[in-house]
Order: C-alpha cells, then structure tokens, then sequence
C-alpha cells in the first residue's frame, strides 16, 4: 500500500506499477469535503480515476497488468 503525496491520477498510476495493491489518497478526498461534502469527495475520485485511465489510454496499457516498473522514466 502506498499512502503519501498522492494527488494525481498519474501518481496511483505509478504507486500501482512500482508493486504497490493500493493507493491511499487522504488529501484530496478531504479537500473534495470540505469543497461540497459528499458529492465534492465522488467528484474527487471520479476524477482521479477519470485521469488514471487517461494516462494508461495515452501510455498504451490497456490494463493495469500491462504496467510495470520498467515502463516508468525518471526525470532529473
């Protein structure tokens, strides 16, 4: 499980190729809250999987298996 700094849907996108089984996303479900209560946390995660999805779309990984630590690049 990986739980710290997610705040993207490209980052459980990486958290999720590097072995983690789970992404914890703290901050963002409680900025959706605070913005409009429940329907702001289902807009929250509507949109981080909405993104994850763009980016294995955009990537080329059909699914989750497709990706893998070796598909991942570091930027200096």
């Amino acid at each position: 499980m990986f739980d710290s700094g997610v705040r993207t849907g490209a980052d459980i996108i990486q958290a999720l190729a590097l072995g983690a089984t789970a992404a914890c996303v703290g901050r963002p479900y409680a900025y959706g809250l605070a913005l409009d209560g429940t329907d702001g946390i289902v807009h929250v995660l509507r949109s981080l999987l909405a993104e994850a999805d763009l980016v294995m779309a955009v990537d080329g990984h059909p699914a989750l298996a497709d990706r893998a630590p070796d598909a991942l690049r570091r930027i200096r």
